[in-house]
């Protein structure tokens, strides 16, 4: 990507916590560790040299992806996603959280953000173009593990009605005043493409909680949950992505 552009370049990653608990299932796993902590243990070793080659090549931002929490928060013990069986094992959301917040912490302790950005993105499964089937809920259940994370910036769903209001997650005094947010204001799974004047009005909505420079834009989550089977074609795509490139330019001319 560097021999392409001179762009700022980022990275996404599986988070540590999606990764121990994808993988963590006793009757296999046992076999070589002891419980599904020592696994983790192992992930991070990984992540971590994985972050220092990404740094050392200069990457921007470096993002680490956790759709697995909202799992944890909002099906009560009855996970939806084709992502996450092994959580039919897991305890009270609770333990979860705090056995979340241990790996991802770690992970975004050993991030040097002088050198690079450390995100943070927690959306609620990206499957299906149902709305209906997906997970509903505002991110005010994971306000502690944001807190406890301490993440540069935390990219977020907020383009549907199903994350909640803005209030709900931005008026908390637990997220950090040095907290970016990367606002969704796209809906990857949708046909409609949101209008230029949609995503202004919500970042509007959104600078009366946070200084401009700490709002990023984004979609909600990825085009391609699957390679043979996207939950939207190259034609909506570019018109989402069209309007927030357009979005952000008259943005900045007006308020920088």
């Amino acid at each position: 990507m560097r021999k392409y552009t001179d762009k700022p370049v980022k990275v996404t990653l599986p988070g540590p916590y999606l990764l121990t608990r994808s993988m963590w299932v006793p009757n296999l796993s046992g076999e070589f560790y002891d419980n599904k902590e020592e696994l983790g243990q192992d992930v991070i070793k990984i992540l971590k040299k994985e972050i220092d080659n990404l740094i050392h090549i200069g990457v921007d931002v470096i993002q680490f992806d956790e759709p697995v929490l909202t799992e944890v928060v909002f099906t009560d013990g009855n996970p939806r996603s084709f992502m996450c069986a092994a959580l039919s094992e897991r305890k009270d959301p609770k333990e979860e959280l705090e056995f979340a917040s241990s790996l991802i912490g770690q992970i975004m302790e050993h991030i040097d953000r002088t050198k690079t950005v450390a995100s943070l993105h927690v959306c609620r499964g990206n499957w299906s173009k149902d709305e209906s089937i997906l997970l509903t809920g505002p991110y005010t259940p994971l306000l502690e593990l944001f807190a406890n994370v301490n993440p540069d910036l935390l990219t977020l769903e907020f383009s549907t009605p199903r994350a909640g209001e803005l209030s709900s997650l931005l008026a908390d005094t637990r997220i950090g005043e040095e907290t970016a947010l990367g606002l969704g204001v796209v809906n990857p799974r949708t046909d409609e493409i949101e209008t230029v004047d949609t995503i202004l009005s919500r970042v509007e909505e959104t600078m009366n909680y946070l200084p401009n420079e700490k709002i990023w834009l984004n979609p909600d989550c990825g085009f391609a949950t699957f390679s043979c089977s996207p939950v939207n074609i190259l034609e909506n795509i570019s018109g989402k992505i069209r309007s927030v490139t357009e979005a952000a330019s008259l943005l900045r001319r007006k308020y920088e």
